[in-house]
């Protein structure tokens, strides 16, 4: 741990445990690196945890206070997520209690809510010998039709998977999930879903009725083909991109993609597999065996890490790269 110049704080923080029950993080998978065999590093070294924590949280506020300063309906949430995710640290002996803000534009959440997903849904899939990947797409939409296509794509699965597979008798199995990205070049956007699906023969059947539902959109643009555990992996990983492939941050669009997503799920089982809440509990504590040299502190988000309010020690050490502060400095578009 390092100190930073920076004005000692006298303000104190603290958490009503008898309202907000800490919520232990042990059994999740720690995401450090992609699995290649269907298992999970247990992450064993704490700082290195830690400055990954420190990376999203520099990422997340980098972009969202441009998204703020739209003042769009979600201003309030992006606010949240600068102000209120992760910018306070409890420290008492090992463990770090904070709070998150759940917003899926943040990357500390979106890592939490990764691992509790991958956890829930990895060993259902593992019972599934034949799965596959299926992804169904349409033509892309400009952004005041985006909230209708995606809530008519929504409607358009539930109708296939409650009417039309079950007047062949077949009773598919798997998890839809939603993804949009924005085209640039094109100006307009690309709502698609994603599935992990049983078997083959179920893929293709929805695959089918959902051509019947969008004759426009192209077979080739289409996908099956067979899923492994780290396919599963990737699944978690994101709902859209922050960064496109040009390298740029669409501010405008982005917000676009927010908004109309807002209250709408972005992973659903379906088949009789259990749905998994997306939400991440509101206070969370970890445990870092990094921290046994102080038996409690305050830490504040400053910058790009967290500061000791008493001493003015950072947290982690994290700095971020020339390369990364050039992104967020040079490549937001609005």
């Amino acid at each position: 741990m390092t100190k930073v110049n920076q004005t000692k704080s006298k303000s104190k923080y603290s958490i009503n445990k008898s309202e907000n029950k800490a919520v232990f993080l042990d059994k999740l998978a720690q995401l450090t690196q992609t699995p290649k065999t269907g298992t999970f590093s247990d992450a064993k070294n704490d700082i290195n945890k830690l400055k990954k924590r420190a990376r999203s949280k520099f990422m997340t506020n980098s972009y969202t206070v441009h998204l703020a300063n739209l003042k769009s309906p979600l201003q309030k949430s992006y606010n949240n997520t600068i102000y209120g995710c992760s910018t306070t640290l409890l420290q008492t002996e090992k463990k770090i209690t904070t709070t998150y803000c759940n917003n899926r534009w943040c990357l500390v959440c979106n890592r939490i809510r990764t691992a509790k997903m991958i956890n829930a849904y990895m060993p259902i899939f593992q019972e599934f010998p034949d799965k596959v990947f299926l992804t169904l797409t349409i033509p892309n939409v400009p952004g005041h039709e985006l909230r209708a296509t995606i809530k008519h794509m929504i409607k358009s699965f539930r109708f296939i998977q409650n009417k039309k597979l079950i007047r062949k008798g077949i009773k598919s199995k798997g998890l839809r999930k939603l993804e949009c990205t924005y085209n640039p070049i094109r100006y307009d956007y690309h709502p698609h879903f994603h599935f992990i699906v049983e078997n083959e023969a179920q893929a293709q059947e929805i695959l089918l009725e959902w051509l019947k539902i969008y004759p426009n959109a192209k077979r080739e643009c289409q996908d099956i083909r067979k899923c492994t555990d780290a396919t599963v992996y990737e699944l978690f990983k994101y709902f859209t991109k922050i960064i496109v492939k040009d390298k740029n941050i669409y501010i405008k669009e982005l917000d676009v993609i927010f908004q109309s997503m807002k209250n709408l799920r972005v992973y659903q089982s379906f088949g009789g597999i259990k749905a998994v809440k997306e939400e991440i509990e509101d206070i969370i504590a970890e445990e870092y065996d990094y921290l046994s040299t102080k038996n409690e502190a305050i830490w504040k988000w400053f910058e790009c890490d967290w500061v000791d309010c008493e001493t003015g020690e950072t947290l982690t050490g994290y700095l971020p790269s020339e390369d990364l502060k050039k992104v967020f400095k040079e490549n937001m578009r609005y």
